[in-house]
Protein backbone atom coordinates (compact mmCIF):
# COMPACT_ATOMS: atom_id res chain seq x y z
CA UNK A 1 0.00 0.00 0.00
CA UNK A 2 1.69 3.30 -0.71
CA UNK A 3 2.37 5.83 1.94
CA UNK A 4 1.87 9.65 2.45
CA UNK A 5 3.66 11.50 5.02
CA UNK A 6 2.90 14.87 6.21
CA UNK A 7 4.91 17.40 7.48
CA UNK A 8 3.18 20.28 8.83
CA UNK A 9 3.93 24.00 10.07
CA UNK A 10 7.35 23.61 8.96
CA UNK A 11 9.05 26.92 9.13
CA UNK A 12 11.74 27.10 7.08
CA UNK A 13 10.98 25.01 4.04
CA UNK A 14 14.00 24.93 1.90
CA UNK A 15 16.28 23.82 4.70
CA UNK A 16 13.71 21.59 5.97
CA UNK A 17 13.57 20.27 2.16
CA UNK A 18 16.97 19.55 2.23
CA UNK A 19 17.12 17.74 5.58
CA UNK A 20 14.03 15.08 4.69
CA UNK A 21 15.66 15.02 0.92
CA UNK A 22 19.43 13.82 2.80
CA UNK A 23 17.41 11.74 5.36
CA UNK A 24 15.28 9.54 2.71
CA UNK A 25 18.46 8.48 0.66
CA UNK A 26 20.56 7.26 3.69
CA UNK A 27 19.16 4.15 3.11
CA UNK A 28 20.06 3.86 -0.51
CA UNK A 29 16.48 5.10 -1.99
CA UNK A 30 16.15 7.37 -4.78
CA UNK A 31 14.02 10.58 -4.53
CA UNK A 32 11.98 12.61 -7.07
CA UNK A 33 11.43 16.34 -6.01
CA UNK A 34 8.48 17.52 -7.68
CA UNK A 35 7.64 20.95 -7.81
CA UNK A 36 5.09 23.46 -10.39
CA UNK A 37 7.76 26.20 -10.31
CA UNK A 38 11.12 25.70 -12.49
CA UNK A 39 12.59 28.52 -10.26
CA UNK A 40 11.61 27.01 -7.08
CA UNK A 41 13.92 23.54 -8.66
CA UNK A 42 16.89 26.24 -8.95
CA UNK A 43 16.45 27.55 -5.43
CA UNK A 44 16.32 24.47 -4.46
CA UNK A 45 19.68 23.02 -6.05
CA UNK A 46 21.32 25.88 -4.99
CA UNK A 47 20.13 25.13 -1.23
CA UNK A 48 21.40 20.89 -1.55
CA UNK A 49 24.77 22.29 -2.96
CA UNK A 50 25.44 24.67 0.07
CA UNK A 51 23.49 22.47 2.70
CA UNK A 52 26.21 20.47 4.94
CA UNK A 53 29.38 20.70 2.50
CA UNK A 54 31.10 17.77 4.62
CA UNK A 55 27.70 15.60 3.44
CA UNK A 56 26.95 16.01 -0.48
CA UNK A 57 23.80 15.19 -1.44
CA UNK A 58 23.93 14.10 -4.73
CA UNK A 59 21.60 15.24 -6.92
CA UNK A 60 20.71 16.94 -10.88
CA UNK A 61 17.58 18.82 -12.29
CA UNK A 62 15.65 16.54 -14.78
CA UNK A 63 13.17 17.97 -17.70
CA UNK A 64 10.50 15.95 -17.27
CA UNK A 65 10.16 14.12 -20.53
CA UNK A 66 13.72 13.59 -21.03
CA UNK A 67 14.48 9.68 -19.97
CA UNK A 68 15.61 9.76 -16.59
CA UNK A 69 19.15 9.67 -15.14
CA UNK A 70 19.48 6.29 -13.51
CA UNK A 71 22.47 6.59 -11.00
CA UNK A 72 21.53 10.34 -9.58
CA UNK A 73 19.68 9.45 -6.07
CA UNK A 74 17.72 12.91 -6.33
CA UNK A 75 15.99 14.45 -9.30
CA UNK A 76 14.75 17.72 -8.92
CA UNK A 77 11.48 18.47 -11.67
CA UNK A 78 8.96 20.76 -12.33
CA UNK A 79 6.19 20.70 -14.81
CA UNK A 80 2.57 20.98 -14.94
CA UNK A 81 1.87 17.28 -15.46
CA UNK A 82 3.04 14.48 -13.05
CA UNK A 83 5.56 12.22 -14.82
CA UNK A 84 5.21 8.49 -14.85
CA UNK A 85 8.22 7.56 -12.33
CA UNK A 86 9.44 3.96 -10.88
CA UNK A 87 6.89 2.60 -8.35
CA UNK A 88 9.72 1.79 -6.27
CA UNK A 89 11.22 6.08 -6.19
CA UNK A 90 10.23 8.64 -3.06
CA UNK A 91 8.27 11.52 -4.08
CA UNK A 92 8.62 14.88 -2.39
CA UNK A 93 5.73 16.71 -3.26
CA UNK A 94 6.19 20.59 -3.25
CA UNK A 95 3.69 21.44 -6.14
CA UNK A 96 -0.32 21.10 -5.79
CA UNK A 97 -0.15 18.12 -7.73
CA UNK A 98 -2.27 15.26 -6.39
CA UNK A 99 0.18 12.23 -6.61
CA UNK A 100 -2.88 9.77 -5.91
CA UNK A 101 -3.64 10.72 -10.15
CA UNK A 102 0.11 9.18 -11.12
CA UNK A 103 0.30 7.07 -13.80
CA UNK A 104 2.20 5.02 -11.39
CA UNK A 105 1.90 5.06 -7.89
CA UNK A 106 4.73 6.10 -5.86
CA UNK A 107 5.42 3.60 -2.87
CA UNK A 108 6.04 7.09 -0.63
CA UNK A 109 4.95 10.35 -0.73
CA UNK A 110 6.44 13.24 1.47
CA UNK A 111 4.16 16.83 1.87
CA UNK A 112 6.04 19.52 3.28
CA UNK A 113 3.16 21.93 4.30
CA UNK A 114 4.17 25.57 5.72
CA UNK A 115 1.66 27.24 8.40
CA UNK A 116 -0.49 29.61 7.08
CA UNK A 117 -4.10 29.12 6.85
CA UNK A 118 -3.96 28.71 2.67
CA UNK A 119 -1.25 26.42 2.90
CA UNK A 120 -3.06 24.09 5.95
CA UNK A 121 -6.21 24.03 3.53
CA UNK A 122 -4.53 23.02 0.17
CA UNK A 123 -2.85 20.27 2.15
CA UNK A 124 -6.08 19.10 4.17
CA UNK A 125 -7.54 18.91 0.29
CA UNK A 126 -4.32 16.72 -0.55
CA UNK A 127 -5.48 14.40 2.51
CA UNK A 128 -8.71 13.96 1.45
CA UNK A 129 -7.55 12.91 -1.85
CA UNK A 130 -5.14 10.24 -0.88
CA UNK A 131 -7.24 8.99 2.08
CA UNK A 132 -10.04 8.67 -0.39
CA UNK A 133 -7.11 6.59 -2.58
CA UNK A 134 -6.23 3.88 -0.18
CA UNK A 135 -3.37 5.28 0.99
CA UNK A 136 -1.41 4.75 4.73
CA UNK A 137 -1.41 8.47 6.02
CA UNK A 138 1.18 9.39 8.62
CA UNK A 139 1.46 12.86 10.12
CA UNK A 140 4.08 15.00 12.01
CA UNK A 141 3.60 18.80 13.19
CA UNK A 142 6.62 20.22 13.06
CA UNK A 143 5.62 23.18 15.43
CA UNK A 144 7.55 25.82 13.12
CA UNK A 145 10.65 23.84 13.68
CA UNK A 146 12.70 23.99 9.72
Amino acid sequence: MPKVTFYTHVAQIPLFTCRLIARAIRDGGRVLVWSDSFGQVQELDKALWRYEAESFVPHEIWEAGCPMPADTPVLLAAGDRIPEIAADMTVLNLSDDFWNAAPVLPERILEIVGGSLEELAEARGRFAAYRKSGFDIGHHDMGGRG
